[in-house]
């Protein structure tokens, strides 16, 4: 938690929902930090959703998503990565991508305390992969659908970034972020570039332990789930022609949707597309 942590100036900031809305928060204990963790219920909703933001985000990234499901009688579930937004932890920055899912186990356990038995689980990028690894994983879940959003595999210039890490990291231990357009909503990126949550540079250690996690999810035994996946065919962030692949070959069970000029922030684009996403992911977390 940050120190200056007020949880109305934090729902007023990212315009959070509050209206016809019990919104509870906690700070889970993780290991020797925290966690923060939000649940949104709306009246008589009946289905849960656990969130998980992409890498140098947090919840309050994706406030319009969660605004949406409200209205759509879902309860949303939704918490900071370590090192993300108001959870503790160094900044941006892993060991190994193995904390992600110590992590999520912990908020898993955490909702099952709480009498939640059936979740449905959404992710971002990073947020994606970590859910992915998680069924990939274990073949008992709490988890009765997962829907991935432009999930991780390979960042863009993969083979690029591999060759210069381990050389530039021997001068520095962290590079500046490049703000890429993640989506075609100007409005939203410029709100990413002034969120004082964001992360602004890059450790090494992260991109070491992505790589290293890269190799780990190539070993995986596929998993007949029916995930849903979507990606943008304008995404600059990973590598999405191969990441699809990639996940055609571990859930080859899985629906894969492109979406037609989508950057990497989906649930952030422009309404015509955003539109067309939502509808998506909404007829398959009804869908019985």
């Amino acid at each position: 938690m940050k120190a200056d942590f007020d949880i109305t100036t934090y729902r007023e900031n990212y315009n959070l929902p509050v209206e016809n809305v019990d919104h509870t928060w906690e700070f889970i204990d993780y290991k020797d930090f925290q966690l923060f963790f939000q649940m949104f219920s709306p009246p008589k909703a009946e289905k849960t959703i656990l969130f998980l933001h992409g890498f140098f985000d947090h919840t309050g990234t994706h406030s319009e998503w969660i605004q949406y499901l409200m209205t759509k009688k879902f309860n949303v579930a939704a918490f900071d990565l370590p090192g993300h937004g108001q959870s503790g932890g160094p900044p941006f920055e892993v060991e190994s991508f193995q904390e992600y899912q110590e992590a999520l186990r912990s908020v898993l356990e955490y909702l099952r305390e709480q009498g939640v038995t059936d979740v449905h689980g959404v992710g971002h990028s990073t947020g994606g992969a970590v859910i992915a690894d998680y069924l990939l994983s274990n073949s008992t879940t709490l988890f009765h659908k997962a829907a991935l959003i432009s999930p991780l595999i390979r960042s863009n210039k993969w083979w690029l970034s591999k060759m210069a890490a381990p050389l530039v990291s021997t001068f520095q231990k962290e590079m500046p972020r490049t703000f890429r357009r993640h989506t075609g909503e100007s409005s939203f990126m410029k709100s990413l570039k002034q969120d004082p949550l964001e992360g602004k540079t890059i450790p090494f250690k992260w991109v070491n332990a992505m790589f290293e996690w890269e190799k780990e999810m190539m070993e995986k035994t596929p998993s007949s789930k029916p995930v849903l996946i979507l990606q943008g065919t304008n995404d600059q962030t990973v590598e999405w022609k191969h990441n699809m692949n990639v996940y055609h070959t571990l859930f080859p069970e899985s629906t894969r949707i492109l979406i037609d000029n989508g950057r990497h922030h989906l649930l952030n684009e422009r309404k015509a597309q955003k539109d067309i996403i939502y509808r998506l992911l909404l007829e398959y977390l009804n869908k019985e």
